[in-house]
């Protein structure tokens, strides 16, 4: 899992890269890591684990 401040992208819909910032990551009940992201925009969003890339 990422910790909290850690930067992150991943592709929308539209298939344009989106950058945004860790606030928290938690397991759901059913195993499933969810990443809540605040992205550049200052929108948030949730995200499976698995669709979220570190920066380098």
């Amino acid at each position: 899992m990422f910790p909290a401040g850690t930067r992150v992208f991943y592709w929308n819909g539209a298939g344009a890269t989106v950058y945004g910032t860790v606030e928290r990551a938690a397991r759901a009940a059913d195993g499933t890591v969810i990443v809540d992201i605040k992205k550049d925009d200052g929108q948030r969003i949730s995200l499976p684990y698995a669709n979220v890339f570190q920066t380098t």
